[in-house]
């Protein structure tokens, strides 16, 4: 089922099978079909059993959430060549628009997690230390929801045990 309503932003329940988008006043068309694909990428590749996964074995949803965009974007773009033209777009209009509420901020001073977010929603010139450019090839590289987890598990250790990749709150990952 596909619905309309009144939220932030797009989302897929992967139990239920509904993907929801958002009624936004001054919505392009570019950004509907952005989101439209995006959670038509969670439809078809993220396994129900994936997130069943992420609470028994007490994954941080987070980094998980933003490693499986990264896997099922690159899936949506391979697979319908016509979506890389509405991906580059729509995130440039979704960033010119402050969705990501980045206008006036250091993201040198985000976690490691938040900075591989923008950077595969393409945000430009978001800095990675030469380490960290390691774990953004990474999230590049999973193919299977079962990647995806474990690389989830091994970065959120990685940015617990680097201080310097936690961020301007050196808190522990969100």
């Amino acid at each position: 089922h596909v619905v309309y309503r009144n939220q932030s932003t797009a989302a897929f329940d992967v139990k239920n099978r509904e993907l929801s988008l958002p009624i936004w006043k001054d919505m392009s068309d570019v950004v509907q079909e952005l989101m439209t694909c995006h959670e038509v990428g969670h439809a078809l590749w993220t396994p129900l059993e994936m997130l069943e996964k992420v609470k028994e074995e007490k994954i941080n949803f987070s980094f998980v959430n933003v490693l499986e965009d990264v896997r099922i974007e690159k899936l949506v773009q391979t697979k319908y060549p016509g979506s890389v033209r509405i991906f580059n777009k729509g995130y440039k209009e979704l960033i010119n628009g402050n969705f990501f509420e980045t206008v006036g901020k250091d993201i040198s001073k985000y976690n490691l997690i938040d900075r591989i977010n923008l950077h595969y929603k393409h945000h430009s010139d978001v800095p990675f230390s030469d380490e960290e450019k390691v774990w953004v090839q990474k999230a590049n590289q999973t193919k299977t929801p079962q990647d995806v987890l474990d690389l989830a598990k091994e970065l959120y250790k990685f940015i617990e045990e680097n201080e310097s990749s936690q961020g301007e709150n050196k808190e522990q990952p969100s």
